[in-house]
């Protein structure tokens, strides 16, 4: 999924761009030879481990994430930045409209797409799209004004105090308050002139859990899957594909209709 995500940001049809990847670990696979690419391994662990939640949340280990990122990225004097998560898809003219327009304080995804992964359709969602995933805001990189010279092995703490915990919480950890806290800033954000973003869900390794969408169902075109560079899988992948979510439905009914039960005897 990574690497189709990298896929996607680098489809842009404007070239002019860094990607800064943030990272615990090195990534297994082999990553594209692409002079933009750059990896910023930080110096504390996950917040997950063998699948089991650490002490620390997941909205702090991401701010903190993004936060040194975005430290590295202010090196490169950008115009404006994105965050993109590691199971989404990106429209290729995002680049283009940051770079025609270096003034705009930026951008939201209204709207976009859910992709069931392996599915042959998408589904639209026109409102709100912005608020249910993280790769949808582009933001003008002084106005974040976060320091360059943070070091990736700083401390989560260290990186919270050097950036600010609210601009963390507003703009890294989590990104339902990202419009609301550039409108206090008196530097509203603007929606984006096209559907944005696509969410890969079904995949068992979103955060959220998510197995199905909710929207308008559309098929996955050649348009769609050109703007996103995201695969349009054969039919045979895709009944396979709906034949696995249909039972990952079954078990997580099963345990919650199990787990509701234990609770009542309790």
């Amino acid at each position: 999924m990574f690497l189709d995500t990298l896929d996607s940001v680098l489809n842009q049809s404007e070239t002019d761009l860094r990607v800064v990847i943030v990272a615990n670990e090195p990534p297994e696979c082999a990553l594209p030879d692409d002079p933009r690419i750059e990896v910023v391994r930080v110096g504390f662990p996950p917040a997950t481990t063998l699948g089991r939640p650490s002490d620390v949340g997941i909205e702090a280990d991401k701010g903190a994430k993004l936060g040194v990122g975005t430290s590295v990225a202010m090196r490169y004097r950008p115009t404006h930045l994105m965050f993109v998560d590691s199971d989404d898809f990106i429209h290729r003219d995002i680049a283009a409209l940051a770079a025609a327009h270096p003034e705009k304080s930026g951008w939201f995804a209204d709207s976009g797409y859910l992709h069931q992964r392996g599915s042959r359709s998408v589904r639209l969602l026109h409102e709100g799209f912005h608020l249910r995933n993280g790769s949808t805001h582009v933001m003008r990189a002084d106005i974040l004004a976060v320091p360059d010279d943070i070091d990736p092995a700083a401390h989560r703490e260290e990186v919270f105090e050097r950036i600010g915990r609210g601009v963390v919480s507003s703009t890294m950890g989590r990104h339902r308050p990202i419009v609301g806290y550039f409108e206090t800033l008196g530097a509203p954000l603007s929606p984006f002139p096209f559907s944005a973003a696509v969410w890969e869900i079904g995949t068992g390794e979103n955060s959220s859990g998510s197995l199905a969408g909710t929207g308008r169902r559309v098929a996955l075109t050649d348009a769609i899957a050109r703007d996103f560079a995201i695969h349009v899988p054969s039919r045979s992948t895709a009944t396979l594909q709906a034949v696995k979510v249909a039972g990952a439905r079954v078990t997580l009914r099963v345990k919650r209709a199990t787990s509701s039960l234990g609770g009542r005897r309790r």
